[in-house]
């Protein structure tokens, strides 16, 4: 069966045809599991930090089904790897927060691998990336209504990212233009209308 794998950081250099980050498709028996994907990638297993399937971190004795999107990432710097993140979410979205928010917002600190991306962040708070509309890492406008390009925007340690609801206004200091991450940068300068709509209809 035919699953998807991305090898972060120095994992890519057990498997040839790997580039560290880069998605590519690999052929598993039926019931093969993390254990021997590992295995398979030629990856020692004192090498090998934390597995994400689907976007959730699994247990290597978890069995993969057909189309699983793998993610395997390394001990970063011989330390623990892992990295610290201060996140913020505005309006409805708070309830991936604090399922009892009232006050119109969430704040909280999550751990997550060295080397993880947006996605991964997303998936750690059960948040749908399509419930999301504009969102800022550090200060850097990162996605939009409908331009999310920030899917795989690898995420440092201390960076602060804020999720705002679809329904929520353009904030008030961004209003003259934002600084972006590179990823949307890009994704703006392909389109025709920059991306940078005065307001947003139903639908868009």
């Amino acid at each position: 069966m035919k699953i998807t794998v991305r090898l972060f950081a120095s994992l890519a250099d057990h498997y040839p045809s790997a580039r560290a980050a880069v998605p590519f498709e690999f052929d598993v028996a039926p019931d093969c599991t993390l254990a021997r994907l590992s295995e398979l990638l030629n990856i020692p297993p004192d090498e090998l930090k934390v597995a994400f399937v689907n976007g959730r971190i699994e247990s290597l004795d978890t069995q993969l089904h057909p189309g699983a999107e793998v993610g395997l990432f390394p001990p970063i710097g011989g330390g623990s790897g892992d990295i610290a993140l201060d996140v913020w979410l505005y309006g409805e979205l708070a309830r991936y927060g604090d399922p009892a928010a009232r006050l119109g917002f969430a704040h909280v600190t999550l751990t997550l691998p060295a080397g993880s991306a947006v996605r991964h962040l997303l998936a750690a708070l059960s948040l749908p990336t399509e419930e999301r509309g504009i969102t800022f890492i550090s200060g850097n406008l990162s996605a939009m209504p409908g331009v999310q390009p920030d899917l795989d925007h690898v995420l440092q340690d201390g960076d602060r990212v804020a999720f705002f609801h679809l329904n929520s206004m353009w904030p008030f200091q961004y209003r003259h233009g934002a600084a972006m991450v590179e990823e949307m940068r890009q994704a703006l300068a392909e389109r025709e209308d920059g991306g940078m709509h005065h307001a947003y209809k139903q639908g868009e």
